[in-house]
């Protein structure tokens, strides 16, 4: 694949993430409690700094409380 497409689209699922955590008033922590994940590996995933595997993005979904497509539709 290629490096800097991959970057931009980490990037930009990153924010994606970030919005809907933040309009949900969840705090980084809240999160990774309700997704029962560290929170450094949100942080991570925000910042578009680790690409996050299905079973990541199923954890983040329902500790957001919505479905999986709502996460990844960006």
């Amino acid at each position: 694949m290629n490096g800097i497409r991959d970057e931009k689209i980490l990037k930009k699922f990153g924010k994606h993430l970030e919005k809907i955590r933040k309009e949900k008033n969840l705090s980084l922590r809240k999160l990774a409690d309700n997704a029962d994940v560290d929170f450094s590996q949100i942080h991570r995933i925000e910042k578009g700094i680790t690409n996050p595997s299905l079973i990541m993005l199923l954890a983040l979904s329902e500790g957001l409380g919505i479905p999986v497509e709502e996460l990844i539709h960006f």
